[in-house]
């Protein structure tokens, strides 16, 4: 509802802890298949072993991938990805491969941190065909060509876009809102007369002064908020629910609103201002949007062409007998999608 979607590859959302609930999900490859290869590209190709490890590191990176990941479309769709990422890495500049693999590092530091600590995530690796090295290996290709990418956007192409798209981003909005859910953190049903009552609570102590920082991590329901005082950022309003773009399209700003009743429950909010200057951050996103676009590009008109075979898919393995269902977390009383792109 607050935000429009970030492509998963631009940061790597590694909840390790969550591998372990996926575990029984992850399949590695038979050892007299491993040696199979399953893609064969210009300069190189792709054994069973390796996709397997690559799916695995998938799983980590973006757990919704999980139950789909052996689906034949999407295995297809993640050794395409998989060949891309090593044919751009392997042709980025010097100066992308220094600075990616310094960011790639001191990601792998902070995920070492979690597997030394975590023997259950450590035995979801190994049962899944990835060693850390391949981890290791993983991050740092990303991490190389997405700042390969960075690096040849140029300043007049972030200008050129800002002004073609400047009514896109006059219209956006920075607002902040305690969310009253109609499901409280536990996710149990609020009645709408106590959350509307919270609610007005909620508006009469941030009218008193209060804090929207501390309001907020007491009393919001929207999870991708709550920690930041309410805050959402130069955000596009149409990627709202009806209800709560119309009020951040039409409150006076600096206003705390009555509360705005969505499907997520109630809305208390405070835009802060309209419009997003051509700033440091307008400049930073807008060099993401252009070098994803241009990844986008490569896989789309560059790699068919790179790509020869691709073959001996592993089928869609069989449930374990004694896997446990998968916990799911609770859904966000707001949006379900990351961060702008």
């Amino acid at each position: 509802m607050l935000h429009p979607k970030r492509r998963s590859y631009r940061r790597l959302g590694l909840g390790l802890l969550a591998v372990v609930l996926l575990a029984v999900l992850m399949s590695g490859c038979g050892k007299k298949d491993a040696n199979k290869v399953v893609a064969v590209y210009e300069g190189g190709q792709v054994t069973n072993k390796e996709f397997a490890s690559y799916k695995t590191f998938m799983k980590m990176v973006n757990p919704m991938y999980a139950s789909i990941v052996d689906e034949p479309s999407v295995q297809e769709s993640i050794l395409k990805q998989f060949v891309a990422i090593r044919l751009l890495s392997a042709r980025a500049s010097d100066e992308a491969k220094t600075q990616g693999q310094k960011e790639a590092d001191d990601q792998f530091a902070q995920i070492k941190k979690s597997l030394d600590a975590d023997a259950a995530t450590k035995k979801a690796m190994k049962d899944g065909g990835l060693t850390e090295d391949q981890m290791k290996q993983y991050i740092s290709e990303q991490m190389i060509m997405l700042k390969d990418a960075d690096l040849k956007v140029t300043d007049d192409q972030v200008k050129a876009y800002y002004d073609k798209n400047k009514a896109k981003f006059d219209s956006r909005v920075t607002v902040r809102h305690i969310l009253i859910g109609f499901k409280d953190k536990e996710q149990k049903d609020r009645p709408k007369a106590d959350a509307l009552k919270l609610a007005n609570e909620v508006k009469t102590k941030l009218e008193a002064g209060g804090d929207w920082t501390e309001l907020a991590k007491e009393y919001s329901d929207d999870s991708g908020s709550a920690s930041t005082g309410g805050l959402y950022e130069n955000a596009d309003p149409e990627s709202y629910v009806e209800a709560f773009k119309n009020a951040a399209k039409t409150l006076p700003i600096g206003k705390i609103s009555d509360p705005v009743e969505t499907e997520y429950g109630y809305h208390v909010m405070k835009v802060e201002k309209r419009g997003q200057a051509f700033d440091d951050k307008a400049k930073e996103e807008i060099k993401q949007t252009l070098s994803s676009e241009s990844i986008d590009k490569f896989m789309s008109d560059e790699l068919p062409k790179l790509i020869k075979e691709i073959k001996n898919l592993p089928p869609i393995p069989s449930p374990s007998p004694s896997a446990s269902p998968s916990a799911s977390a609770p859904a966000s009383p707001s949006a379900s999608s990351s961060a702008g792109k």
